[in-house]
């Protein structure tokens, strides 16, 4: 057992370089990694949001972090995924 979850955790490992290097080679935004590293969405951000106003939620966000547009567009559409 073991060996089998062994031969799993270096499978995942190849599999994860070889994303890092296409998200590399062709220049893709990793959305995912961008909403790991963005800052904290405020309470204020959220109810933007949960009220469908997903632009003026994006420019205050920005506002509050100073974050670019791609953290915001990825940490805002994580919030979107837990609101829908």
């Amino acid at each position: 057992m073991s060996d089998e979850i062994d031969q799993l955790r270096a499978r995942v490992d190849e599999l994860e370089r070889r994303v890092r290097v296409l998200f590399e080679q062709t220049g893709t935004a990793d959305w995912e990694a961008e909403a790991r590293e963005a800052p904290a969405v405020s309470n204020e951000v959220r109810a933007l949001l949960a009220s469908g106003e997903q632009k003026k939620a994006v420019e205050r966000y920005m506002q509050e972090t100073g974050a670019t547009l791609g953290q915001a567009a990825a940490a805002l559409g994580e919030i979107e995924k837990e609101l829908s």
